[in-house]
This record gives C-alpha cells, sequence and structure tokens, in this order.
C-alpha cells in the first residue's frame, strides 16, 4: 500500500508543475481592448515585437507581471508581453475545434442559430454546467463550454 501512495504522489508532482501545485491560482485571462496590439520579446517598448493580434476580444492568458506589462499566453501556446494597457477585462472565447453550432437555448435539441468556424472570437455572457452564452455583432446563442479558449471557466 505505500508503494502505492508514493507511485501516486510521484506521478502527481511529475505530471503537474510545480508552480501550479503552489499557487492554486484560477487561471487569469484578460482580452485585447483594441483591434491592433503588439505582443513583444520582453516588458517594455523597447523589446522587439513577436507578432501583433489584429482583433479586438482576443483572449490572452495572464502568466506574469512585471511592472506595467504582462507576460501572456493564448491559446496557440505562444508567450509574449503585452502593455496592460491593451487589454480589458472583459471575457471572450475562441473557438478551439472545428465549426460548432451555437444554440437558441443551452440544449442540443433547441434551434440552431449558426455554425461558428475554429479560430472565431465570441464575447462570453455568462456560463453554466456544460454551456457558455455567447454573442457577436450578429448572433447571441448557447455553444458548448469545452470548446471555448479564453475565459475563466467558473
Amino acid at each position: 500500500m505505500l508503494f502505492l501512495k508514493s507511485f501516486f504522489f510521484i506521478l502527481v508532482f511529475s505530471i503537474i508543475p510545480l508552480n501550479d501545485l503552489l499557487s492554486f491560482k484560477k487561471k487569469n485571462f484578460y482580452s485585447t481592448k483594441y483591434n491592433e496590439v503588439n505582443i513583444r520579446i520582453g516588458p517594455g517598448i523597447n523589446h522587439l515585437k513577436l507578432y501583433k493580434i489584429l482583433i479586438k476580444g482576443y483572449p490572452l492568458e495572464i502568466k506574469e507581471e512585471y511592472e506595467n506589462w504582462y507576460k501572456v499566453t493564448d491559446y496557440k501556446k505562444r508567450v509574449g508581453w503585452v502593455s496592460k494597457s491593451q487589454l480589458s477585462n472583459i471575457s471572450y472565447g475562441i473557438l478551439t475545434s472545428d465549426s460548432q453550432k451555437l444554440y437558441k437555448f443551452p440544449n442540443i435539441s433547441s434551434k440552431q442559430l449558426a455554425v461558428v468556424k475554429s479560430e472565431y472570437i465570441l464575447k462570453v455572457i455568462k456560463c453554466k454546467d456544460e454551456w457558455c452564452k455567447v454573442e457577436d455583432k450578429k448572433v447571441k446563442g448557447w455553444i458548448l463550454k469545452k470548446y471555448l479558449w479564453g475565459f475563466v471557466n467558473d
């Protein structure tokens, strides 16, 4: 029995990064506030630009903070630094799977309102159980939560 406990302990600590175990923090997400946001190699405008995000509402996970800068990662696991002034706490999610249906109610038997394509960004209004109510400029409806990335998943 002691062997099994030791094996489990080693297994857990080899799978979960130590920082995650020690912090027990919820994931912290922000979204881009503007249609053009620079992601840099380091904190500060003197650092080279890695890439630009060209859409408002693009979700980013905060990994670290330094003065007025956040070290962020996106759903593709790209890492860089962005100025805090370029981010908003409005909740957005990005579709990480192939196309998915948007429903009138949180039920796959309800009316289908639209088809959402991969990498499409939707504003997250609220979530419950397995579903999130989302919207964009033209439509509002429900989508399965497991297909979205970039918001605090209560």
